[in-house]
């Protein structure tokens, strides 16, 4: 790899196309046959499907600081909701940008802080979820087991927290509309015209390779779709999550994340899982719907031969199995994504069964575009390469293992998870340990940890999950960095406010036919 600094013409454009909180498990490429995504099934017949890929963190800002940055959560450090990334964290897009790539975001990211960019030279879009510490709420005022409630005279969200997250469950079904197509809506419409717009380029930037990331909002809760997609399932059967055997006993993570959602208070009765489990694959239809618009798009403007596609997810969502919802779990459900790839100098019907994970996609990024990390940057990388896998081929000495960080909302403990070869350790602070054999027990129903005959494992794991992680020094700057953003909120948030949410502009004197442009007579012509 070299540290080029100027596009070379036979780069890939890459369209990177990102859901929020789809697990894999709830899409057919991945066995599930009760989900309508033909979109992504046909472009995982052509192209490579990770089938053990697993977000870095169960929740949308740090899984996707992570992802972006290369690095686990925790490190960043970027544990919850209203933690901000630094600017001066390296992002792969910034690799990309600096090599002569156009770089481009429509949708969501959910950075927090000030800086809404991060390495996109554009943003078509603003974010859908606030940009400043709305959010910040701190383990100590949780409670234990941790309750989602406002803090007294906190006006931004203490009436809101008032109702349970579960209450969700129980309001499933058709709507005429909602912010969330509001939001996906404006997103699509705006990637297909950047979309439209790099296709029609001349001159000299027209060989110039491009990174298009079109980022949508469902299907997260609330389990709502419009009727058109609420009709696709009308009595269809859809599966039900498989009940727990006889004396299972919850662990203490999962009491903590139903307690902190008000599962254990809203109580969904059957026929409100039936529906929001109806409610879910109708919006990852829809979802489904726009990855194949942008695909066939791509076809119609003749760059689908120079385009690699790359479609994945922040987090999944429980969907009522193990009798939990949302995500903020370090369950199979919750923390294993899609990871599907495409185009060009990708292999066609290829899947990989080793485990990935979304912090291996910044040196992919590199990788692809012939890149290396320029010296003196000191930024250490959590991932390897995907490339390799993409192309068919098996890399050498894979660790064949993810690392999953749970230190957000909905606990009030580190949490640290290992998903290595067909194993999940899965470790919480001052708690019972967790060892599940995936392959022969993928709902983790049983609990091996004690088990004498996986002893030397639980062992072997549990130094792998430690090693160079100190969880109770992980809980003072957890804990620390909630008190100092609890305290800024509350200055940010008197006398004028100076919003950090990204306001896109649009200049309409450049567009269409202005002075000094004819270009109703080429119809080639672009922006």
């Amino acid at each position: 790899m070299t540290t080029r600094t100027t596009p070379s013409p036979d780069q890939p454009n890459i369209l990177f196309i990102m859901a929020d909180q789809l697990g894999a498990l709830a899409t057919s490429p991945y066995g599930n046959r009760d989900v309508l995504t033909p979109h992504l099934e046909r472009l995982a017949q052509g192209g490579v499907v990770f089938e053990r890929s697993y977000c870095n963190s169960p929740l949308c800002a740090p899984s996707r600081a992570s992802m972006m940055a290369g690095q686990l959560p925790g490190r960043l450090p970027v544990n919850d909701n209203s933690e901000e990334l630094p600017a001066s964290v390296p992002t792969f897009v910034h690799h990309l940008r600096r090599a002569g790539h156009r770089t481009i975001l429509s949708g969501k990211m959910h950075y927090v802080g000030p800086d809404q960019l991060h390495g996109f030279e554009e943003r078509l879009t603003t974010d859908i979820y606030p940009a400043d510490y709305m959010w910040t709420k701190s383990w100590e005022a949780q409670g234990d087991p941790p309750r989602r409630v406002g803090l007294p005279g906190d006006a931004e969200t203490g009436a809101s927290y008032a109702r349970q997250m579960a209450q969700m469950v129980k309001e499933s079904g058709p709507v005429s509309w909602s912010y969330q197509h509001e939001y996906d809506e404006e997103t699509h419409f705006r990637a297909l015209e950047a979309l439209r717009g790099l296709a029609r380029r001349r001159g000299a930037d027209a060989h110039q390779p491009w990174f298009l990331c079109v980022s949508y909002t469902h299907p997260h809760d609330p389990y709502v779709a419009t009727q058109e997609y609420w009709d696709r399932y009308e009595g269809r059967e859809i599966a039900m999550p498989e009940p727990p055997p006889p004396g299972y006993e919850p662990h203490i993570a999962d009491i903590w994340a139903n307690s902190y959602h008000g599962v254990d208070l809203v109580a969904p009765a059957p026929e409100d899982v039936y529906r929001s489990r109806h409610g879910y694959y109708a919006s990852t239809s829809y979802i489904d719907d726009k990855v194949g618009d942008l695909v066939n798009e791509l076809a119609r403007l003749g760059v689908a031969r120079n385009t690699i596609v790359l479609f994945t997810a922040d987090h999944g969502d429980m969907l009522g199995e193990h009798g939990m919802w949302f995500k903020r779990i370090h369950r199979e459900w919750s923390v294993r994504v899609p990871l599907i790839v495409a185009g060009a100098g990708v292999a066609r019907g290829y899947r990989v069964r080793q485990n990935v994970s979304l912090v291996d996609l910044y040196p992919t990024m590199l990788d692809l575009a012939g890149l290396s990390m320029p010296e003196g940057i000191d930024h250490p990388l959590d991932g390897a390469s995907l490339a390799p896998f993409m192309r068919g081929e098996a890399p050498h000495h894979w660790k064949n293992e993810a690392i999953v960080e749970n230190n957000g909302e909905a606990t009030i403990k580190p949490i640290r998870a290992l998903v290595k070869d067909q194993y999940k350790f899965v470790y919480v602070h001052e708690k019972p340990d967790q060892l599940f054999e995936l392959d022969r027990d993928p709902n983790e129903w049983r609990n091996l940890a004690n088990d004498p005959d996986y002893s030397a494992i639980a062992q072997r794991l549990r130094a792998r999950v430690l090693d160079r992680w100190d969880p109770a020094e992980t809980e003072r700057q957890v804990l620390a960095s909630q008190r100092r953003r609890a305290f800024l909120k509350d200055a940010l948030f008197q006398g004028k406010y100076t919003p950090w949410d990204f306001q896109p502009v649009f200049d309409a004197t450049k567009q269409f036919v202005r002075r000094g442009s004819n270009s109703q007579w080429d119809p080639h012509l672009g922006r």
